[in-house]
């Protein structure tokens, strides 16, 4: 049996391009101005919303409060990456899809010492894409724990 390539999802916040392993993915929502209520926020965990996906509400996490990144993408504009956890389907919302890529692709590239000490609570890895540092996103430090698809 031949085993298809892992994919990683490239996804923008602001300027700074991240990766994420395809396989994390449930949905990706692009038309989400109807489905996506700001008032039920929990700002402490980081919950700035919900979002009704596949009849059922769904917290929605803004990244870029965590990593203090400015997007110019309105709220309602942005697209929501609906991922599993343990806890259940979660949305990620990015300003922007930029495409998949084969894990091939990717280049390791080590932290520098003095970033790895201010950033370690948002995210401990990056790769290079065509020479371009992408932030390796890992959902657990966002919202619950890692669920392995079936």
């Amino acid at each position: 049996m031949v085993q298809a390539a892992a994919k990683k999802l490239i996804f923008r916040l602001g300027e700074v391009g991240f990766v994420l392993d395809l396989a994390c993915i449930v949905e990706i929502c692009e038309q989400i101005v109807d489905a996506v209520d700001l008032r039920k926020t929990d700002l402490d965990s980081g919950i700035v919303g919900s979002l009704l996906f596949r009849q059922t509400l769904i917290p929605v996490i803004d990244p870029t409060l965590r990593l203090e990144l400015s997007s110019s993408t309105a709220t309602r504009d942005r697209v929501a990456l609906v991922l599993r956890s343990s806890e259940g389907n979660w949305a990620l919302l990015v300003d922007q899809v930029a495409g998949v890529c084969s894990s091939e692709r990717f280049q390791p590239c080590e932290l520098p010492p003095l970033l790895k000490q201010t950033v370690n609570r948002c995210f401990s890895q990056v790769e290079l894409l065509d020479n371009e540092p992408m932030i390796i996103f890992e959902p657990e430090r966002y919202y619950g724990s890692p669920s392995i698809a079936v």
